[in-house]
Parts: structure tokens; C-alpha cells; sequence
């Protein structure tokens, strides 16, 4: 059990709101916030200063349901008065608010002053091409300060953002900029990842021949890059460093659309999440202000793109909070460079840090010397997401990244929600692997597949039921597939999609997403539990394990492994995991085979895509493959398959 430590507990964002507000403790507040939203979500607003152009009239109308709950009824606001005017007004211009670190060294610096004038430049050089309030507009670019003024300026605008991740193929490209409508693009020529030029206009180029609706794309051409169209591609430097730094913000309705996120799913195209201004802020603030205790002043680091939700929720939290966005372009960690991200955490003096457990699964296999060198004192917080700890991982990040006093906060939620819905806080004892309570204002719940409450510790779906501000207003396009998705499994419930339990002393834990369930011979497990039991021999850097038809059983475990340095694939080493798995979750999910390959498939936020996994293993259509950081591991896949004894 990790405790923080008195200072940082006492000097926490959380702990001045729970004074302020009179209340005892989280628990309390947690309690309050489901109890009475209303009161939440207005006191939330007011306690952190949201700018409004018109006040709101409601706080809450459900009278369509909870699949339908309107927020801030009659209000108007833009959410860059709350992340940069506001600032800027008060005499903070000068603050830092973007700190940006190239792979090769080169640094650059913004203060809000600054970022507010770009954002307006992109606004105004958008609004003098046509585009208006409510039109899409696409980001198709790597992590460079650019992109933060790029989201902020299609904000100011009062047009629709549509985050686009820097690797996506053109056929994923093509698919997302047709689903929104988009009417303009703003990209750049190339980027540099893992210390190769990677092009992007021209993969953008390839994929508008079928995004009819693309009128204009703005590219800022850092190596010389060439309009494919002169007509419609502009550069940046004459389009938008030339254009007036002033803009006046569009005072957005309330359920105007800000951003439409796009998340894959199991099967069919991608899902459009629907955001507002006021929900990002929201819920934003809930968690990240208060639960993660990001404060004025911190450095805020989360290596991650754009084109996940976690880009955009870095530079909204960051810049709701008056903290400086450390902003990394490439990779967290290269062969020539191992422990980059942490070697910028040691250069940028980064308070809070968000990192995956997989990357500190590689970073355990790294020769531990270059780290040692490394100076991390100036972490206060140590944030993850994305995907089930394990105890050796969890362990040796509190030992190696927190030095046992940064704060271990796990967090989990998703795209629909802009946030989580279980977390831990530092005013919490944190258990390994675990969360220490729900996030405010969601209802979190375990439920049977019956619909009734799952008794502690026991395993069932984690669900929703107080549909919080940041809840998404639906699917782009597609209120049909918005319904089935989430709400159709329990009446009146949103269905999140992962197996969850609450242990007796209030520990949450999430064991893998419910539809990559296990189920042998009718007992029930997740992937994450058999993967543990590989990984803990320390003979496997990462596993992903499935289930396969079986003529005896009806389902058997397959176990796909990426082996640790100097274990040797074999029938001895498959022996050996199999004896472990048997051991530590039991006799029946023993795995039938065993598979060894270079990698597992990823998504850039290192969420393995187990059915990607399985979808090979049987040779069936694996689905959406866009969202994949490393498409050729399903080539690998397929190689390693087809040579299985």
C-alpha cells in the first residue's frame, strides 16, 4: 500500500476543495456528487472559474433520458476564454505554456500570451477561407507546438475539431475526414519518429481522392515539402503566420459540437465521439484538476498524439490549470535512447507524468545504468492508463519512477467519457495495480449480467449510472449504433465494456475489456490475469492471451508472447509458462499453445489489440486496423502462426 506523502496530500488541489466545500473527505464528496449532481457539476464550474459569454439556465435537463442528459441548458461559452483569455487577461501572458523538445534536441518555447496569438492566426486564416461555425476541421499532425494553436484556433472559430493520429494510413484518413463532412485539414509536410522522416501531407494527399468534402489544407512544410495542389494546399508560413493575431472567440451553444473523436471499434468503421466545450472543461477539470492535482505552474508530460484522446485532454487540463504542456514529437523510447521520456522528465523539471504499463515493461528490460543517471525528483505525480497493471511492473515504477514519493495514480476510463470513471487520489492509500475510488459524478458500479449489483470482489461489467458532464452526446452521425453500443445491454445504464470489481476494502480493479473474455469450459477469466502469470516468470516482456475453439473444451487459452532477453522460445520455455498460468489463475486455463513473435499489435497508446490477435490466429477479418502503431506486427503475427508446430 502506497501512502503520499503529508505535504503533498495537504497542499493538493483536492484537499483545498474538500475545505472549501466543508466536506469530510472523498468519499463523502463522491457520495454527494451522485447524490446530487446538479449541485456537483454548478459548484465544479463556479469553484474553477469557467467563463461564460451567456450563464446557463439549467444545470442538468434528463427529461430524454440518460442516454440524452442536456448540460448547462441556454448557456453559451468557448472553452479557449477558460484555457488562454482568461490568463492572458490577468496578467499570466507571459507564463509558459508550451514546452516542446524534438527528438534531435531542438527545443522551442510558447507563453500563453503566444499560444493565445496563434490560435487566433489559425481562426482568422480558416474564417478567410470560408470555413464557419459547425464546419469540420481535421488535425493530421505530429506533437509540436503548432498542433496545440491548430486545436485551440478550430475552437475559437466555433468549428468542429477532428483529431487525426500523425500514423494513420490513408485509407484510415480518407474513412474519418468522409464520416465528418471535413471541410479543411491542417497538416504537416513531415515528422521525425524514432530518428526517420516520416512523411505526412503526402499520405494526405493519397487519402483526399476519396474526402470529396476537403476544400482546403494547410500545411507548414518544415522540410520543404511541395503542394500536391496549389489551389487547395496553402503554406502555413503565408496562411497563417501572416494572418491577424486577434480573433474573438464564437460563443458556442452549449451542444454545439467541439470535437468528434474517432475510437475504433471490434468490427465496422470507426465511432465518432461527440464532445462540447463545456463537457471537455468539465470533466477535465474533475479529473485531472482535482484527481490528478494538476496545478498553476506544474510541467505536464504524456507522451501520446492528437489523435487520442489523451492529446487533447493533455492540452485542455494542462492549460485550464495554468501548467506548462511538455510536448515531446517521436518516440518515448528508441534503441539509441531507451529512456527518453524520462530523460526529458530529468531536462524539463516535469511534475506530472502520464506513462502506460506496457512502456515501463520495456523500460525493466533496459540495461538499468543509463537510468540511474537520471534525475526524477521533480516528479510529484505518475499517472497511467490504457490497460491492467501488473505487480512487478507497478512495483518497479513506484521503485525506479517515483522514487516511492511521486504519487501512483491509475486512472481509467475512455474516449466516450473524455476521462475515467475509477481513479486514485492522493488523499487515498494505493494499492498495486489498483484504483482507490471512483471518479466524481460517474456512478460507477459492478454489475451481474443480470443487471443486479455484483457483491465485493466479485467480477462483472463496470458500468455508469450517473451520466456525468464529458459523457459523450452520442455517435457522429449515428444514433442507432450510439444506443446499441452502450446503452442496449442494461436499461438506463451506460455499459462501459470492461470486467471491473470492487474488492471489500473499496480497491477497484480492471481485469481487460469484457469482450475479449475468456471462457473455458463455463469458467470465466480475463486475458490480463493469464498475461500476469507469463510475465511474472520474467521470461515474457509482453504476452496477449485468447481464446480459440476446441473440440474438448469448447474454448481454449492461446498465449501469444514476445519473449524477454535471453529466453529462448521452445518447448521447455512453453512447459514452464504453462505450469505458472496453472499455478496462479488455475488448472483449466493452462494455454494449449504457446506463440513467439517479435511483437504484439499497439495502438499508440500501448493498448494491445488482442483481437487483432485473434482475429489472425483464426484467419477471420481482424476489422478496423487504423488505430494500429505498428501495422507490420500483423504480418509478423501471420508468419509466426503460420510456423506454429
Amino acid at each position: 500500500m502506497f501512502t503520499c506523502a503529508a505535504d503533498v496530500r495537504q497542499a493538493s488541489n483536492l484537499a483545498k476543495f474538500l475545505q472549501r466545500l466543508e466536506m469530510p473527505d472523498y468519499e463523502a464528496l463522491v457520495r454527494r456528487s451522485n447524490e446530487d449532481p446538479d449541485w456537483f457539476w454548478a459548484t465544479l464550474l463556479d469553484d474553477t472559474g469557467i467563463v461564460f459569454d451567456v450563464p446557463y439556465e439549467h444545470i442538468r435537463v434528463a427529461d430524454d433520458g440518460p442516454e440524452h442528459v442536456r448540460w448547462c441548458v441556454g448557456a453559451k461559452a468557448n472553452l479557449t476564454r477558460s484555457c488562454l483569455d482568461r490568463w492572458v487577461d490577468g496578467g499570466d501572458g507571459e507564463r509558459c505554456a508550451i514546452s516542446w523538445r524534438g527528438e534531435d534536441g531542438e527545443k522551442r518555447t510558447w507563453t500563453y500570451a503566444e499560444l493565445l496569438a496563434q490560435s487566433c492566426k489559425v481562426a482568422n486564416a480558416l474564417a478567410a477561407l470560408g470555413v464557419g461555425p459547425g464546419d469540420a476541421v481535421a488535425i493530421y499532425m505530429p506533437m509540436i507546438p503548432e498542433i496545440a494553436a491548430a486545436f485551440m484556433g478550430i475552437a475559437r472559430l466555433g468549428a468542429m475539431v477532428v483529431p487525426l493520429f500523425s500514423g494513420f494510413a490513408p485509407p484510415a484518413i480518407a474513412t474519418r475526414l468522409a464520416d465528418a463532412n471535413a471541410k479543411a485539414v491542417l497538416t504537416v509536410d513531415a515528422t521525425i519518429r524514432a530518428g526517420r522522416k516520416i512523411p505526412l501531407e503526402p499520405v494526405l494527399v493519397e487519402a483526399l481522392s476519396e474526402a470529396p468534402t476537403v476544400e482546403r489544407v494547410i500545411s507548414l512544410r518544415r522540410f520543404g515539402g511541395i503542394a500536391a495542389d496549389p489551389h487547395r494546399d496553402l503554406d502555413w508560413s503565408v496562411t497563417v503566420d501572416e494572418a491577424a493575431a486577434e480573433f474573438t472567440p464564437y460563443p458556442a451553444a452549449a451542444q454545439d459540437v467541439l470535437m468528434v473523436a474517432y475510437t475504433s471499434g471490434t468490427t465496422g468503421k470507426p465511432k465518432g465521439v461527440v464532445q462540447t466545450h463545456l463537457g471537455l472543461v468539465a470533466k477535465s477539470t474533475a479529473d485531472f484538476i482535482l484527481c490528478l492535482d494538476l496545478r498553476p505552474g506544474d510541467r505536464h508530460l504524456w507522451m501520446t498524439d492528437m489523435g487520442w484522446i489523451m492529446g487533447p485532454l493533455m492540452l485542455v487540463s494542462a492549460t485550464l490549470a495554468r501548467a506548462t504542456l511538455v510536448l515531446a514529437e517521436g518516440a518515448p523510447m528508441s534503441p539509441a535512447d531507451p529512456f527518453r521520456m524520462l530523460r526529458l522528465v530529468d531536462e524539463e523539471r516535469v511534475t506530472n507524468l502520464g506513462l502506460s504499463p506496457t512502456l515501463v515493461r520495456q523500460l525493466m528490460a533496459q540495461d538499468p545504468a543509463a537510468l540511474k543517471q537520471l534525475d526524477l525528483s521533480s516528479l510529484r505525480i505518475v499517472a497511467s492508463t490504457g490497460e491492467p497493471w501488473t505487480d512487478e511492473a507497478w512495483l518497479w515504477q513506484l521503485e525506479n519512477i517515483c522514487g516511492y514519493r511521486a504519487v501512483p495514480i491509475n486512472i481509467s476510463g475512455g474516449t466516450e467519457l473524455v476521462g475515467g470513471i475509477v481513479t486514485s487520489t492522493v488523499l487515498q492509500g494505493i494499492k498495486p495495480c489498483g484504483f482507490s475510488a471512483e471518479c466524481l459524478g460517474v456512478g460507477a458500479k459492478v454489475f451481474r449480467q443480470d443487471g443486479t449489483e455484483a457483491a465485493p470482489g466479485e467480477v462483472g461489467e463496470l458500468v455508469v449510472t450517473q451520466p456525468p458532464m464529458g459523457l459523450t452526446c452520442g455517435i457522429w452521425q449515428d444514433e442507432a449504433r450510439y444506443i446499441e453500443t452502450y446503452w442496449s445491454t442494461f436499461a438506463g445504464v451506460w455499459r462501459h465494456g470492461d470486467w471491473a470489481r470492487r474488492d471489500p476494502d473499496g480497491t477497484w480493479y480492471i481485469l481487460g475489456r469484457s469482450d475479449d473474455t475468456i471462457n473455458v469450459a463455463g469458467k470465466r477469466v480475463g486475458p490480463p490475469e493469464i498475461e500476469a502469470a507469463v510475465m511474472e516468470t520474467g521470461e515474457v516482456l509482453d504476452a496477449a492471451a485468447i481464446a480459440a475453439p476446441d473440440d474438448l473444451k469448447g474454448v481454449a487459452v492461446i498465449c501469444v508472447c514476445v519473449l524477454a532477453p535471453g529466453a529462448k522460445a521452445g518447448q521447455a520455455l512453453s512447459g514452464r509458462l504453462g505450469l505458472k498460468v496453472a499455478e496462479r489463475v488455475g488448472k483449466p486455463f493452462k494455454p494449449r499453445e504457446f506463440i513467439y513473435v517479435p511483437e504484439l499489435p499497439k495502438t499508440r497508446t500501448m493498448k494491445t489489440m488482442r483481437r487483432v490477435v485473434r482475429a489472425v490466429y483464426l484467419a477471420s477479418n481482424p476489422g478496423d486496423l487504423s488505430s494500429l502503431q505498428n501495422p507490420d506486427s500483423v504480418e509478423l503475427l501471420k508468419a509466426a502462426m503460420g510456423n506454429r508446430s
